[in-house]
């Protein structure tokens, strides 16, 4: 790129910066159509301290140790106590697990009961896989389903006045 080239690219820069910046609004404008708020330094200041005290009182209203270990967010024990109480745990568990009952003792207090005779049917043997028809769509009918749907829904669909604005149509 040429010098001059160049220079005349920086002076088109700067007018349409120029430009821009005589089109800009003043600052009673933007204070008029709510973008900046028209507040002295004191307002601001009162506003901050507001604020500023909200904050202190959550801070102070945070719950103590005991609270959030009543409610399980902070724990009471160690991780060795923890996985010492997960073993204990697992042992009771695999204990109870262990002494099931046989088959034999289910059946003497009747809890299961097997029949003594099985039926056995011949079954067709068939493609149990579904047909997708909707698969095979072209373009063309799916947006003529999308018409039709829109169709309906706009002319036939009965709907409560309050509840136009929440239909859905298809594009």
């Amino acid at each position: 790129m040429s010098e001059e080239a160049r220079l005349s690219a920086r002076i088109a820069r700067k007018d349409s910066l120029a430009l821009k910046l005589a089109m800009r609004p003043d600052r009673q404008e933007l204070i008029e159509r709510g973008i900046l708020h028209a507040q002295t330094e004191r307002e601001r200041h009162i506003q901050r301290e507001t604020i500023g005290a909200r904050l202190t009182r959550r801070l102070s209203l945070r719950p103590t140790q005991e609270e959030l270990e009543e409610r399980n967010i902070l724990k009471r024990t160690s991780p060795a106590e923890e996985k010492k109480e997960r073993e204990e745990k697992k042992m009771t568990l695999f204990r109870k697990l262990s002494f099931r009952p046989t088959v034999e003792e289910l059946k003497a207090r009747k809890i299961i009961r097997f029949n003594d005779y099985v039926e056995v049917a011949d079954a067709q043997d068939y493609d149990r896989r579904a047909d997708r028809p909707w698969t095979r769509l072209t373009p063309q009918e799916k947006a003529a389903i999308r018409k039709e749907l829109n169709d309906f829904k706009s002319t036939e669909m009965m709907v409560h006045v309050d509840s136009l604005y929440m239909i859905r149509f298809h594009k």
